[in-house]
């Protein structure tokens, strides 16, 4: 059993194909984040199958999926950027990973971008973790690094987090 909690970077747009305003309402509204590249498709397959997608060509996961199924516990503490936006959520996760999570909504992929709403082409299953919000408009007073990947937080980012 870990008992040491994990401070995580969360970022919750799928190849910067999503709408950060909605994203940041439906993780509001259901509680939950979705593992990188376990959305849909064949790469949602992928991290079910425990295959993952560190080897899809140029598009690798770089890990991502993989930290999110095995290293991310109950009890750790994520910050979930979100494009062009200052403000970032603060949460923790409170289950272990669910797949093929049903949401009751559906995503529909349109010119390359991604909407997620009550009509659409496919029931929007992701695989995902509950989570528990502690602050829904956190402004960091320290820069986020490292947020195009699932990734461990910087020192001053978790000793920042000692305001909350």
């Amino acid at each position: 059993m870990n008992l040491k909690t994990n401070f995580w970077v969360l970022r919750q747009n799928y190849g910067e194909k999503t709408d950060q305003t909605q994203m940041r309402n439906f993780i509001l509204s259901k509680k939950i984040v979705m593992c990188p590249w376990g959305g849909w498709g064949i790469q949602k397959q992928n991290v079910i199958n425990g295959v993952y997608n560190d080897n899809c060509g140029s598009n690798s996961s770089k890990g991502q999926d993989r930290r999110f199924i095995e290293e991310m516990n109950i009890g750790d503490i994520i910050l979930i950027p979100f494009a062009k936006k200052k403000e970032c959520m603060l949460a923790r996760i409170i289950s272990n990973t669910e797949y093929s999570f049903d949401t009751g909504v559906f995503y529909t992929v349109f010119e390359d971008k991604v909407t997620i709403g009550d009509t659409g082409e496919n029931p929007f299953q992701p695989v995902i973790r509950h989570i528990e919000i502690i602050k829904d408009e956190f402004i960091p007073n320290s820069r986020i690094t490292n947020i195009q990947t699932l990734s461990k937080m910087s020192q001053s980012l978790v000793d920042s987090l000692d305001e909350i």
